[in-house]
């Protein structure tokens, strides 16, 4: 905003003044009333606060505030979510009033005759709430309805991205063109204008089956079969596991699928020794290493490893390409000790103890959310999130072993207590784990079970966490579950498999070194692995320990009666004719 004078922000975009330079705009502006003006001025104030950043380093615009708002949750603030909406609304009317935000109206904002009209058209609340910003927009720009683009579709998509806080501007957008073009079909008098819905995931680039070449398929199955052991003399003699099959299916499709991309004519490919010529390697690695900014990721080493396994250990091509091939995942695998950059953020949360007594304290109150609501749908959806989130915590198994749990097989009471006993045929290292609860979990399991469990699905089912036809609830569904379970009721950013970190991290914390009890809580083969991943982890408690140590020896060093009991000592191991002394200092 060129217009605009403000002092420049060396921590923030200079196209944009800083929120200081709007709260004083606002302050000063003697026009507006006193109370909205105070209330403008206090919703600045709490958001620096909130970020934990003076007003002179936060960009006053939307999209800034957008990332921020995104990893924040009103009980790190110890606000309701209700004073978090009211400020970034007020955030909102400060932008539109300093002349920020100029596209997009307030909700109370009145549409123009012909956008109103429209309005009254739509069928129920869902259309009127998701079309209604839109339309807005549409009036406040004086667009006629039968005069709709995709070009205006798009300036609205930018107009959101500048000067709202939705939270996924693009979701917004596609819904707006998906339920506009549903109103063409179903609702009289709508403008006869259909928009493009944009699919936004650049994620999939899989191809499909039919530029394959048929007879790499076979190869491909073959190949596949082969890892499964099934040929009782060709066979592999310890067999991959499903999951490890399925991943290995997942990177040969996604490296056929960068070939394609990547300009190269994939159905030419007849055998698994054309796939794996390092000629065609490179094309492949060079494509996924471009779309990934040209740096390596674990997606392209896993896919890398899963070639080089086909034409070193499977084919046994020569030495010249086993080499190649080892000069290549240098560069394309990730090396890494210890956690990753997003297991430790997620662990860093539980530096303070506010976030400790959270997450412990979850599934009591999902309990007691799911008792309130009853036996409805939401509340068998909070008992079952409590008794996940529970098992987690004193379990901290993989999320598929907390998804194929039955009760005629893993579950046993011995009894006030459930042990849990996971044969090493379903773990994914080979190693059993074997769990026994406290009391009050014990009962909460058994609780769900006889009250809860069966609200799902018929009580033949024989998992803990049942779904259709028999078959245990979608693992991707549960992890969705679980995660929003302790975003939305505890504030935490966390994954069903970070919980295994947090264990470890509370572990240690309160018994640094403790590696070997670590190893065996999270079924680990060897204890190299356990230090590799937390080494450092209890960096913090060991510190804390240390300076107890350092301040219980000072304390004890400005004692007087410490200093006299030492220099009497100090005296007697000096006197000559103290037998036990060393004579005099020299």
């Amino acid at each position: 905003m060129a217009n605009l004078k403000s002092p420049e922000n060396p921590f923030s975009s200079r196209d944009f003044p800083t929120l200081e330079w709007v709260r004083d705009q606002i302050a000063s502006d003697y026009s507006i009333p006193h109370q909205p003006r105070m209330d403008m001025v206090s919703a600045c104030n709490m958001v620096s606060a909130w970020f934990g950043s003076p007003l002179s380093m936060i960009s006053a615009n939307a999209e800034f505030f957008r990332q921020r708002f995104k990893g924040f949750h009103h009980l790190q603030a110890g606000v309701t979510e209700r004073r978090v909406q009211n400020v970034k609304s007020l955030l909102l009317k400060c932008l539109r009033q300093v002349g920020l935000s100029t596209k997009l109206l307030p909700y109370q904002a009145a549409l123009n005759a012909d956008w109103l009209v429209l309005y009254d058209l739509l069928p129920g609340r869902y259309e009127r709430t998701a079309l209604s910003r839109f339309m807005r927009f549409c009036s406040k720009a004086e667009i006629d309805p039968e005069t709709m683009t995709d070009t205006v579709a798009g300036a609205y998509l930018e107009a959101l991205r500048q000067e709202s806080l939705v939270t996924n501007p693009r979701v917004n957008h596609q819904t707006v063109c998906r339920l506009w073009n549903k109103m063409t079909e179903i609702v009289d008098g709508w403008p006869a204008v259909r928009l493009v819905v944009p699919r936004y995931d650049d994620r999939l680039y899989a191809i499909s089956d039919d530029l394959i070449h048929p007879d790499l398929l076979v190869a491909i199955d073959g190949y596949l079969a082969f890892l499964k052991g099934d040929d009782l003399f060709k066979g592999l003699r310890r067999p991959f596991r499903p999951t490890s099959i399925e991943a290995a299916r997942g990177n040969i499709r996604r490296y056929l699928s960068a070939l394609h991309h990547g300009g190269f004519d994939v159905c030419s490919i007849r055998s698994l020794e054309d796939m794996t010529r390092f000629a065609v390697f490179e094309r492949a690695m060079e494509w996924l290493w471009d779309r990934n900014g040209r740096k390596p990721s674990n997606g392209i080493g896993e896919i890398a490893w899963t070639i080089r396994c086909i034409a070193v250990k499977h084919l046994r091509f020569d030495e010249a390409l086993a080499g190649q091939y080892a000069d290549a995942l240098e560069k394309l695998r990730v090396r890494r000790t210890g956690l990753s950059p997003k297991n430790s953020a997620a662990l860093t949360q539980f530096d303070d103890p506010v976030v400790v007594k959270r997450f412990l304290n979850l599934p009591d109150h999902l309990w007691q959310l799911a008792k309130k609501e009853g036996t409805g749908k939401r509340g068998s959806l909070l008992a079952q999130s409590a008794v996940a989130v529970e098992l987690l915590t004193f379990a901290p198994m993989r999320l598929a072993n907390l998804q194929n749990l039955r009760i005629d097989e893993h579950l046993n009471w011995v009894g006030d207590r459930l042990h849990i006993n996971i044969p090493e045929g379903m773990v994914k290292n080979s190693v059993a784990l074997d769990y026994i609860l406290p009391p009050h979990a014990s009962a909460r399991v058994k609780t769900y079970i006889a009250d809860w469990r069966d609200l799902f699905f018929a009580d033949s089912n024989p998992h803990l966490f049942p779904g259709r036809n028999g078959k245990p609830k979608d693992v991707s569904a549960l992890r969705r579950q679980i995660g929003a379970s302790f975003w939305e009721h505890a504030g935490i950013k966390l994954t069903p498999h970070q919980v295994r970190h947090v264990a470890a991290k509370l572990l240690l914390d309160a018994r640094p070194g403790f590696y070997e009890i670590v190893r065996k809580l999270l079924g680990h083969k060897s204890l190299t692995t356990t230090y590799e991943h937390y080494a450092g982890a209890e960096t913090q408690a060991a510190v804390n320990l240390y300076d107890d140590v350092i301040l219980d020896l000072k304390r004890d060093a400005n004692r007087p009666h410490v200093h006299k009991v030492r220099d009497a000592e100090e005296q007697a191991f000096l006197d000559p004719l103290n037998p036990f002394g060393k004579g005099k200092r020299r």
